[in-house]
This record gives structure tokens, C-alpha cells and sequence, in this order.
């Protein structure tokens, strides 16, 4: 199985629930099935390329909030800690700072040798770079229309890693 990256588009009234302890489950649920997004176990290979950080990132870096921003949303454990909450106005401004990343962008701080070093998952020893590239830039890509459509519609985006 794995740590999968997961990532969803909520309202309000959603973020609500949420904040009051209602189950992370409800976001699995058939009204919500559009408003998923999983980067499979790509997460940590794209906050790396993002940040040059493993896990902390320079005081004040946007960027370290694509993946592991926000606030807890409740104590609810989902796998691996609690689903995180980030507000709309983070999400607008992360999508703004995404904005130039293409997948050029992406490539030039993509270096499989400096994500075995730092032990970033899920990244072997063996590992393929252009393989493995085309595997994770896939994910950010995706990630990163995902952001933009959230700060389009004025939504939070709830993510965690199960």
C-alpha cells in the first residue's frame, strides 16, 4: 500500500463539519467523489522539489504549505495524523505562487540523487530519474490545477496522507 497523498476541495459548510469532528470519511463518500484529488506517493518527492526541504522549510516558504500547510482540522487521525485544513486565502495565494511552475520549472529542481540523500519517499536507490520524473511531475501537475480550481471556486482544501 503505501503513504498516499489525498486532497480535497471543500465549501464552507464542509470545512464546518469538518472543524466540529465530523469524520474524515465523509470525504470518500459519493458527494464528494469530484472533489478528490490523490498524487498517489508522490507528495513528499513534490514538497522536496518545491522546498529543497525534506520536511521543514525556510521561515515564511509559501510553497511548503502545498503539501504539508494548513491546520489540523480536528484530532482525527487519518492514517498519518489529522486531515489538515488550509483557508481560502492561503489556497488563493498558493495557486498563485504555483503559477509559474510548469513542468520545465519542475524539472530543473528535480534531482533524484539529492531525494535519496535526504531520504524522501518513495525514492530507492535504483530509481529511474526520468521514470520516476515523469511519474511525480504528472502528480504536481495535477496538484497544481487542483489548487487553481479551488482558488476559482473560493474553496478551503482539506488534505492529509493515509
Amino acid at each position: 500500500m503505501g503513504m498516499i497523498g489525498y486532497y480535497f476541495r471543500a465549501d464552507e459548510q464542509l470545512a464546518d463539519q469538518m472543524k466540529k469532528g465530523v469524520s474524515g470519511s465523509i470525504l470518500f463518500t459519493e458527494d464528494y467523489k469530484d472533489n478528490i484529488l490523490d498524487i498517489d506517493k508522490a507528495w513528499h518527492a513534490i514538497h522536496f522539489v518545491l522546498t529543497g526541504e525534506a520536511w521543514e522549510a525556510p521561515s515564511g516558504e509559501l510553497l511548503a504549505s502545498v503539501v504539508l500547510g494548513g491546520k489540523p482540522v480536528n484530532d482525527e487521525d487519518m492514517g498519518y495524523g489529522p486531515a489538515r485544513l488550509l483557508d481560502q486565502e492561503l489556497v488563493k495565494e498558493l495557486a498563485k505562487a504555483l503559477e509559474p511552475w510548469d513542468k520545465a520549472a519542475f524539472r530543473e529542481k528535480f534531482h533524484v540523487k539529492d531525494m535519496i540523500e535526504n531520504q524522501i519517499y518513495p525514492v530507492m536507490d535504483n530509481e529511474n530519474e526520468e521514470e520516476f520524473f515523469e511519474y511525480v511531475s504528472f502528480y504536481f501537475l495535477e496538484l497544481k490545477k487542483f489548487f487553481k480550481e479551488a482558488a476559482d471556486r473560493n474553496e478551503y482544501i482539506i488534505s492529509f496522507i493515509a
